[in-house]
């Protein structure tokens, strides 16, 4: 773990980030399970899961060190932000970090129906359909990242 933020494995190169918003609503919570199904699973040799949740903080405090060390991983990979809602929190959270995102993926706008339900009621087919692309976007940026 480097700096409590991205989980590495040093003896992987061509690696895409992949990062989601912190929300505790459906479409968040829905976000961060299918990445974490991407990260830990079927594409755990390919991928690096990575948190910007404590950039916030680092930023409001001005902690220098997080801030200069911190987004150095971000940088080494593509980034693959997963959104929950319009807002794009994580999209536009790399950004103000000054990391652009490879490829952004919004859950709201792939699940259908009410998403304002209770997030014990996320479906493990909805999982899927997010997780799937989420895939997409890794194995398309993995084509198009040139070898180390």
């Amino acid at each position: 773990m480097n700096g409590g933020f991205v989980i590495t494995s040093k003896e992987k190169k061509n690696k895409i980030n992949v990062t989601a918003c912190g929300g505790l609503n459906y479409v968040g919570v829905l976000g961060r399970r299918a990445v974490i199904e991407v990260c830990e699973g079927t594409r755990e040799d390919k991928t690096e899961l990575t948190s910007i949740g404590g950039f916030g903080k680092a930023f409001m405090y001005s902690d220098t060190t997080v801030l200069k060390h911190g987004v150095k991983p971000l940088k080494k990979y593509p980034v693959v932000a997963v959104d929950g809602c319009t807002l794009n929190c994580a999209t536009e959270t790399l950004k103000f970090m000054g990391v652009e995102p490879a490829a952004s993926v919004q859950v709201i706008s792939i699940i259908k129906g009410e998403t304002s339900r209770r997030v014990s009621n996320i479906t493990q087919e909805e999982i899927d359909m997010v997780r799937e692309k989420i895939e997409e976007a890794v194995d398309r940026l993995l084509e198009e990242t040139p070898s180390d």
